[in-house]
């Protein structure tokens, strides 16, 4: 293995911590798998204060192609109760996935946009938004988020 050759992919309870926006790729490759996706779903994990897998995970599936503000604020409330009772310093993850291809779409961008905005509204801590499709999980970057 070189300093180029990512670690191989484990079960999400056998990786180590994520501290870092490259731990992170890594653990939604692992859930991820290399399946694709029968259709738009977000996936929510909470993660301990260290970055520990927690196993609360959340997947809501059937989304709709344009994002409910209500029902993500909603979301972002439940998921900070969850955390304040059971993982006091915690965070969260986030992951919008589709089927298709690679080709970031208008649909990704704007589940991108609601996230992160909610995110930064959040009291707790929020990872970056990350987007999956049939092919690859990868952080949705400002430059996307701007597009």
């Amino acid at each position: 293995m070189t300093d180029e050759t990512p670690p191989p992919l484990l079960p999400p309870h056998l990786m180590p911590p994520v501290r870092s926006v490259s731990d992170l790729d890594r653990f939604w490759r692992s859930l991820k798998g290399p399946w694709g996706f029968s259709q738009p779903q977000l996936w929510c994990v909470v993660l301990g204060p260290l970055g520990e897998w927690t196993s609360i995970f959340l997947k809501i599936e059937q989304c709709p192609d344009e994002p409910d503000v209500t029902v993500v604020e909603r979301l972002f409330a439940v998921i900070t109760d969850v955390v304040d009772d059971h993982v006091p310093g915690g965070s969260m993850a986030l992951m919008f996935a589709r089927p298709g291809d690679d080709e970031l779409s208008e649909v990704d961008r704007r589940w991108a946009r609601q996230l992160t905005s909610a995110g930064h509204a959040s009291r707790i801590d929020t990872w970056p938004v990350f987007l999956a499709n049939d092919q690859r999980a990868r952080i949705a970057a400002p430059d996307d988020l701007a597009a």
